[in-house]
């Protein structure tokens, strides 16, 4: 399932060095937030993980499949009415053709989460 014009939208993005940074809208009323919880929002651990496989994805122009979760760290839940617009910094390199994805997401200076995941490339 795709998240990206539906769940949240890419506001802005900026390359520094080896570092590319998102700032993402969230989509409050998305039906994913009536049930993960009902009057109290809060974004599903496994839609920061797709969203930040979409995000590689917009930025090395390729279809990626998830190969490994070496480590998420997750510090404070996204409420999506309190932080409707996040960022997400990704650090990508590829290495036996497998892409390496170090991304931390955050707003101001809040730490949402930190992820280091490898992607393959989906051959069509």
């Amino acid at each position: 399932m795709k998240l990206r014009d539906d769940f949240f939208r890419i506001l802005a993005a900026q390359t520094c060095q080896d570092q590319i940074e998102y700032s993402i809208r969230l989509d409050s009323g998305h039906s994913i937030y009536r049930d993960h919880f009902p009057g109290n929002p809060v974004t599903p651990g496994v839609c920061i993980i797709q969203t930040v496989k979409e995000l590689s994805e917009e930025n090395l122009n390729r279809a990626l499949f998830l190969h490994r979760i070496a480590r998420v760290r997750y510090f404070k839940a996204i409420n999506p009415v309190d932080n409707e617009i996040i960022n997400v910094s990704l650090n990508i390199s590829e290495k036996d053709g497998y892409y390496n994805v170090n991304a931390r997401v955050f707003a101001d200076e809040t730490v949402f989460a930190q992820l280091s995941m490898i992607f393959g490339s989906v051959s069509v």
